[in-house]
């Protein structure tokens, strides 16, 4: 009988054991959870060995641990490719963010986008530097692992900086939006938007037919279709807005949100389409007067390389001049006796031709000559790499999903580069760095086409 009164006492301790560890293990899961939420990182459970592995890391977070504190070293081709996916996230984002602008600007009014814009300036200073980076990874000079090392992990802190500035500012507008913009205004203005672009699209259509008439195929190659895909990014804005619209329908508090962005996007892609025509319409114009500059200089350089190929003594110098001045010839004899005309591609033609006539005609000008001679054709080559980069960006922003990092790198180095140019006291250098602005837009233009492509 007095072993069977020990019982209640047994079960009475048991019962508050059992609460003791349901209460710790409580407690320690709050704990963890608090640190979570200040840190941005969840603690493992006890017992849990995934924790520190390789393999484990998430983009952009940091490299995972092992015990006593140190870092896994992640294989350099895995760094780098994480840099360059952060690399077109951050500039499709940045892209989004600046059509976001526009839009919260019509919407809300200047007085309340300051803090998106300073912030969307800030980002592109960051991405700027980034694919400066980038541009060194992939130069023709060798590079230490610990320098490729260094710059892919500051290309992956600027894109997240990035990243973070304009996707905050984007969400903050987006919360602003469903405060006062209520889902069936939203739909209208798309509604509004899709009728305005089908007025433009007979516009669009004969300016194309316009300039197919008068241009070679490959001067409109960077915008032959824009009508048609403008048309089917118009009839995507419509299926979706109808599809938001028969949601509000059934119920007036229907999640949409997602569909009206869409439609929203859909319809701003469809616009620009429509813009590019009318720009490269401009660009085009815009060439041909380069183009007769480029023909008046040619003159003027030839008359020049006659004069000093008859006043110099050193025959060897007399030969360069000669083949020199015999290119820039076949250039002009090309450009002029064209059936369709390609006004780019021929202001492309002259400004090689006549940079090496430049060249070879350096060592028998004077300094002020050669100032003189930069001065005059600087304003054409700014204009031209100007024209190459509009004509680069067009092509990327319209093709955007499908563009990889190599195009925009290289539409980022010439931008760095004619803004060094237009920056740049020394005419000389100044022209140099047009050119290779120019060469760059036109190499980001056609990796771009060839990314759209494949």
């Amino acid at each position: 009988m007095g072993d069977f009164s020990l019982i209640p006492t047994f079960v009475v301790f048991g019962a508050a054991l059992l609460a003791l560890i349901l209460g710790l293990r409580w407690l320690r899961t709050r704990a963890r959870r608090g640190i979570a939420a200040r840190t941005g990182r969840l603690l493992p459970e006890p017992g849990d060995t995934t924790a520190g592995r390789p393999g484990t890391v998430q983009l952009g977070s940091a490299p995972p641990e092992i015990p006593g504190g140190a870092p896994v070293r992640l294989p350099l081709d895995d760094l780098l490719k994480q840099a360059d996916i952060q690399l077109v996230r951050m500039d499709d984002a940045i892209r989004d963010a600046a059509d976001e602008l526009e839009f919260a600007r019509a919407e809300f009014g200047d007085a309340s986008i300051h803090e998106f814009t300073d912030a969307l300036a800030t980002a592109r200073g960051r991405a700027s530097e980034a694919f400066a980076l980038k541009q060194q990874l992939d130069d023709a000079y060798p590079d230490t692992e610990q320098q490729k090392r260094d710059w892919a992990k500051r290309i992956l802190g600027l894109s997240d900086a990035a990243l973070a500035l304009v996707t905050a500012q984007s969400r903050a507008f987006e919360r602003l939006r469903r405060l006062e913009t209520s889902a069936p205004d939203a739909l209208r203005r798309v509604r509004d938007t899709v009728e305005g672009g089908r007025r433009r699209m007979p516009l669009a259509t004969a300016t194309l037919t316009e300039l197919s008439d008068a241009y070679d195929a490959d001067a409109l190659a960077s915008v032959s279709g824009n009508d048609t895909a403008a048309a089917r990014a118009f009839d995507e804005a419509e299926i979706l807005a109808a599809e938001a619209e028969a949601s509000l329908a059934t119920s007036s508090i229907a999640p949409v949100t997602r569909a009206v962005q869409s439609a929203e996007a859909a319809a701003r892609t469809g616009l620009a389409l429509l813009d590019a025509i009318e720009r490269h319409r401009t660009a085009l114009l815009e060439a041909r007067q380069a183009r007769r500059a480029a023909l008046d200089a040619a003159a003027t350089q030839l008359t020049e390389a006659a004069r000093l190929r008859d006043s110099i003594e050193d025959a060897d110098a007399v030969a360069r001049i000669a083949d020199a001045a015999a290119a820039l010839q076949q250039a002009v004899a090309t450009s002029r006796e064209r059936r369709h005309a390609h006004p780019m591609a021929d202001v492309d033609a002259l400004s090689a031709a006549a940079a090496q006539l430049d060249r070879t005609l350096a060592v028998a000008r004077t300094a002020q000559q050669r100032l003189d001679s930069a001065r005059e054709a600087l304003v054409g080559a700014v204009a031209i790499a100007t024209s190459h980069i509009g004509t680069a960006r067009d092509v990327i922003s319209g093709r955007r999903t499908r563009v990889g990092t190599d195009a925009r790198t290289r539409l980022a180095a010439a931008e760095r580069e004619l803004d060094l140019a237009r920056a740049e006291s020394d005419p000389v250098a100044a022209l140099d760095g047009a050119r290779r602005a120019a060469t760059l837009a036109t190499d980001a233009d056609a990796l771009a086409r060839y990314d759209a492509l494949h």
